[in-house]
């Protein structure tokens, strides 16, 4: 399969555990490959920003801004995007000019950020594509933490399973973008109204499919690929790990 292969109707590409590292060279890369096939999406499965999950940088995020030079539609909350506190969650995300998605996040003492959502819908020349995010339970309802946190975040399982048959009534393509790791992942893929589930936080290469169920896609970590996933219907999907160039 080649990135200009025009068989199937729906082109994303996805990166995911950048780690603040995408280089100048790989964003063009990645503005390049979008702008190759009309209606391509280019996504984020989390994790790319240099902080820590309880810091900050006082500095910013320059890859959030590198990122939307790339072209990006969205971004899965990672744990490395996510803070229990809003001011400083918002001073976290404030370089990201692209919406930051966490279906499964829930204010619980603070109302959440306006960039971040559950979900987007992209039209595309062959349809609608709805895309949500999901992340791993870092602080679950109920808990200790949740008694002084600002958010919680609901089981991602559930959570899909809710979401997605009403993401399905208005859209041709419902994409999980997942930064939940590897194992919960192919669980998400059982789910019958998700197509595909775009996936990161286990910094692994894979591209699986069960019977019956959505492809399962991770990309690496680091800046080393993207993964160009190109879907017709559950039978007819395909994924591609391509090199990001590491240069200027």
């Amino acid at each position: 399969m080649s990135p200009g292969d025009s068989t199937a109707r729906f082109v994303l590409l996805h990166t995911a555990d950048l780690h603040n590292r995408l280089s100048p060279a790989a964003a063009r890369q990645l503005r390049t490959l979008k702008e190759q096939r009309p209606g391509t999406i280019l996504l984020d499965a989390g994790d790319a920003v240099a902080a820590g999950n309880l810091t900050f940088s006082l500095f910013g995020e320059p890859i959030l801004r590198r990122m939307a030079e790339a072209g990006y539609d969205a971004i899965a909350m990672g744990n490395r995007e996510s803070h229990p506190r809003r001011s400083f969650l918002v001073r976290k995300l404030r370089d990201a000019s692209f919406p930051v998605l966490a279906a499964n996040l829930v204010g619980v003492r603070q109302p959440l950020p306006e960039i971040v959502r559950s979900h987007i819908i992209r039209e595309t020349p062959n349809g609608r594509v709805a895309v949500f995010g999901l992340t791993r339970q870092m602080t679950s309802p109920g808990s200790a933490w949740a008694r002084i946190t600002d958010y919680v975040f609901e089981d991602p399982l559930a959570v899909a399973r809710s979401l997605s048959p009403k993401l399905r009534v208005g859209a041709e393509l419902v994409v999980c973008l997942s930064h939940c790791g590897h194992e919960t992942d192919t669980e998400l893929a059982s789910t019958p109204e998700i197509d595909l589930v775009l996936g990161g936080h286990s910094h692994a290469d894979l591209a699986l499919q069960k019977p019956g169920a959505a492809l399962v896609v991770h990309p690496g970590s680091h800046g080393s690929h993207v993964a160009v996933t190109e879907f017709a219907s559950r039978d007819d999907v395909r994924s591609l790990l391509v090199p990001l160039e590491s240069g200027r």
